[in-house]
């Protein structure tokens, strides 16, 4: 259940930088895997260890492996070879990061604006500059915005929560999806580990 498949879009992290980048399973060949991926620069040399990070239905796995080959095709292309005994980092419905994607919303046949304060596999915290027209257990339709180059996200959300915030000059509602596609809800899971990697760098930086 917790192998790679071809088609499959994982994160490859370089892990003597810590860098990241979104990558896609070309092809497999034992314990050797082939990704295309969206590297800057130059391209690891064989050799160099790297961890593959790939999600599944109960949450976020990482495979370590090496890498054994470059090229081009005719995005950089790399061959890595795992250790085929991957590892569970972390539960996807509780990770969550702050993150501000902007957001339309459909709720009682009205449009609406918004931003998320952070966001999950399980769900996003809106803010709103006027009282949002939603109580706790209503559905709502919401279309997410988020930076990878593809479609915004479709989902069905349910308000867990809605308060006053900041003073009052803002309203925070909580929500969890109560519809959404599993390929985006694992954009979604990715996204928000790719923060926390950059969240790691700037760490280990100060």
């Amino acid at each position: 259940m917790h192998q790679l498949k071809v088609g499959e879009r994982v994160l490859v992290e370089v892990v003597s930088t810590g860098e990241s980048y979104p990558g896609e399973v070309l092809a497999l060949d034992g314990a050797s895997v082939r990704l295309l991926t969206a590297m800057r620069g130059e391209t690891p040399l064989p050799g160099t260890p790297v961890r593959v990070i790939f999600v599944r239905r109960d949450g976020l796995y990482e495979d370590d492996g090496t890498v054994v080959g470059a090229g081009e095709a005719p995005e950089p292309a790399l061959t890595v070879r795992l250790a085929g005994d991957p590892t569970q980092t972390q539960r996807r419905d509780y990770v969550r990061q702050d993150a501000s994607l902007n957001a339309d919303l459909l709720a009682g046949n009205r449009s609406y604006r918004a931003v998320t304060k952070d966001v999950s596999g399980g769900g996003v915290s809106l803010l709103f500059t006027d009282p949002p027209p939603l109580a706790e257990e209503d559905e709502f339709d919401i279309v997410l915005n988020v930076p990878d180059g593809r479609q915004p996200i479709r989902a069905r959300c349910r308000a867990k929560h809605v308060r006053e915030v900041l003073g009052g000059s803002r309203w925070l509602v909580g929500s969890q999806f109560a519809a959404i596609a599993e390929d985006d809800r694992q954009r979604l899971v990715r996204f928000v580990f790719r923060l926390e990697l950059a969240q790691r760098r700037l760490l280990a930086r100060k």
